[in-house]
């Protein structure tokens, strides 16, 4: 994916709440903007539910939370894909909660084995832990991971997150350190606790002396530590943190990157803004290149990108595939490469999609048996402006035996401007954040769509909210294993949840 692109403004819209949002307040429901005219609340029409047969449950990772639930794309493999059920749009019901008065973009909601929600809000002055009341959305700990102000700066520090199998927070912070954060519990007190934290900036300056921002850490199937930087470093760290081998990605020049990393059985697979590339770790725990494979960057950086080169983060399909989309000129295109490393190149297929000079993706894909969703983020351009991103959903399918790959179905009605797809495989349906094309332009009304997976139609859609409070902003939809869906927005926390 991308979880956010460009973060917000500080001062623009500290300069702007005043007048816009007087009356928010943390705890309360985020303030929607008042309406001269109505605005449909549902459209479409309740779901039926219809179970994928022919998905594969995401694998679980030995080091992870079960699949689902231990991080933003929902497992190691960046799956976004669900094996519970998610809303059906049956008479729903909707609650928020604000988490900062100015602004706060809760990207990234999952649970641990109480039932808590557990992620990141990013605020005007840094990334905050948050354990939540999955019911109320009642913060129930908090703890600041990274205190920066993020003016024009790309995220890092801590926005992505993953759960352990003993149900800790992994996450790698602008201090340079990889931390495990435990939540304790003691009557009704909760208290985040830091059990385990690594130092990492000797191992990162052994590269290249600099100011280093990590994006994602994640560990491999033996439990050693995976971490990226912007400036494209890759790293490898002993699971108990003893050592650790770096190296700086590109062959002639520098390579940075922007997306996560996808973790399977087959190894480590990275995008920088020129290459894809597969790693391993060598007999002697160094980082050991297993392929790298060159795609398309195009001529420039597209409208809606965060940088020059693949907005996606590698998505895994099954032990066979890794995916992205690339950013060639002309039509964007979905790219699937065979995760073990082949004598005759790793590429499998390469798929257009969306209109010619209008297409662009910025988000993982979800994973639905042997297809991908791909979702078109060309033009969005921030949190504040009125979207006016180009329409386009779509689901590329990959025929068996590496005989290449199929364009299923592409639905260019629906615009979901930046906000991660998620799939439920229990009853067939793709959720997406959208506005609704009968709307005015100027409105910032947001709508929680769900579209059939099989043909790519509209099935029903939940209004959320007015206002750019409303905005997700690139944060991820998640689904909970009860069947409510949440939605982390500019001002906290949305949950839907289908009525009696």
């Amino acid at each position: 994916m991308k979880i956010i692109s460009t973060l917000i403004t500080v001062l623009a819209i500290a300069a702007a709440a005043g007048w816009l949002y007087v009356e928010s307040d943390p705890g309360n429901a985020i303030p929607s903007q008042s309406l001269s005219l109505p605005i449909p609340e549902f459209l479409g029409a309740e779901a039926m539910a219809r179970p994928v047969e022919d998905a594969q449950a995401p694998i679980q990772h030995p080091f992870l939370a079960p699949a689902g639930i231990n991080s933003m794309h929902n497992d190691a493999a960046q799956s976004d894909a669900y094996s519970w059920a998610g809303p059906l749009g049956k008479s729903m019901q909707v609650s928020s909660r604000q988490f900062h008065r100015i602004t706060a973009n809760c990207v990234a909601q999952t649970w641990d084995s109480k039932g808590r929600m557990i992620g990141t809000c990013v605020s005007p002055f840094g990334v905050i832990l948050v354990a939540r009341d999955s019911e109320t959305l009642e913060p129930l700990a908090t703890q600041v991971i990274t205190r920066w102000l993020p003016v024009g700066q790309k995220f890092s520090g801590g926005v992505y997150f993953h759960l352990d199998n003993q149900g800790r927070v992994l996450l790698a912070t602008n201090d340079l350190a990889i931390q495990l954060w435990r939540l304790q519990v003691s009557g009704d007190k909760h208290e985040w606790v830091l059990d385990e934290s690594f130092d990492v900036s000797i191992l990162l300056n052994s590269t290249r002396r600099q100011k280093h921002h990590i994006i994602d850490v994640i560990p491999d199937w033996q439990g050693n530590y995976w971490l990226i930087t912007r400036a494209g470093i890759v790293a490898t760290v002993d699971r108990d943190g003893s050592g650790g081998h770096a190296i700086t990605l590109g062959e002639h020049r520098a390579e940075g990157i922007d997306n996560a990393l996808a973790v399977g059985e087959n190894g480590v697979f990275i995008v920088s803004d020129h290459a894809m590339y597969a790693f391993d770790r060598n007999a002697r725990g160094e980082v050991k290149q297993i392929w790298r494979e060159k795609y398309e960057r195009g001529s420039a950086a597209k409208p809606g990108t965060m940088g020059w080169g693949s907005g996606t983060t590698p998505t895994l399909v099954g032990n066979d595939y890794v995916a992205i989309t690339d950013n060639a000129d002309g039509q964007v295109n979905v790219m699937v490469y065979a995760q073990p490393r082949r004598d005759q190149g790793q590429q499998v297929c390469k798929q257009p999609v969306f209109p010619a000079g209008r297409g662009t993706s910025e988000n993982s894909m979800a994973v639905v048996g042997n297809g991908l969703i791909v979702e078109n983020n060309f033009g969005y351009s921030g949190p504040r402006n009125v979207p006016q991103s180009q329409p386009g959903l779509a689901r590329v399918n990959i025929f068996a035996q590496d005989k290449g790959c199929e364009l299923a179905w592409e639905n260019l009605d629906v615009t979901s401007p930046s906000a991660v797809p998620k799939v439920s495989l229990a009853n067939g349906l793709i959720y997406v954040y959208t506005r609704d094309e009968a709307n005015p332009d100027d409105l910032h009304a947001w709508y929680f769509t769900a579209l059939d997976v099989r043909t790519g139609k509209v099935v029903f859609k939940q209004l959320t909210g007015v206002g750019w409070k409303f905005n997700n902003h690139g944060g991820s939809i998640s689904i909970a294993s009860d069947g409510s869906a949440y939605v982390g927005v500019m001002g906290g926390v949305i949950k839907l949840r289908d009525g009696p």
